[in-house]
């Protein structure tokens, strides 16, 4: 059985998630959380978070031992922006779009 994590509306753009989750994809649990340990800050908080989540579902609902857990899949979609505008001289003002995105995690 399959079990899936999704973390929706993170402040990261999905581009930037999309470079590390091929990292990850169709490795095992503990290959993948070494992996998760090189990353980036930001980044890595964000997977082992989702991670964490998806292996606890599954040890929790389907009485699964964390060793023998997979990735199946790892992706991320767009979300949407913030919007922000920055003042600027002569009154004029400058936008600052902030991106979001949804992660998705599905587990064996």
């Amino acid at each position: 059985m399959n079990n899936s994590s999704k973390v929706k509306y993170l402040r990261i753009s999905s581009s930037k998630l999309n470079k590390y989750l091929p990292k990850i994809r169709k490795k095992s649990y503990k290959d993948s959380l070494k992996i998760i340990t090189k990353f980036p800050y930001k980044i890595k908080r964000i997977l082992w978070k989702a991670l964490n989540s998806a292996a606890s579902n599954a040890v929790n609902n389907f009485n699964k031992e964390k060793d023998t857990l997979q990735i199946i899949s790892a992706y991320s979609n767009h979300a949407g922006i913030l919007k922000r505008f920055r003042a600027r001289a002569r009154g004029k003002s400058f936008k600052i779009e902030k991106k979001l995105s949804h992660l998705f995690l599905l587990i064996t």
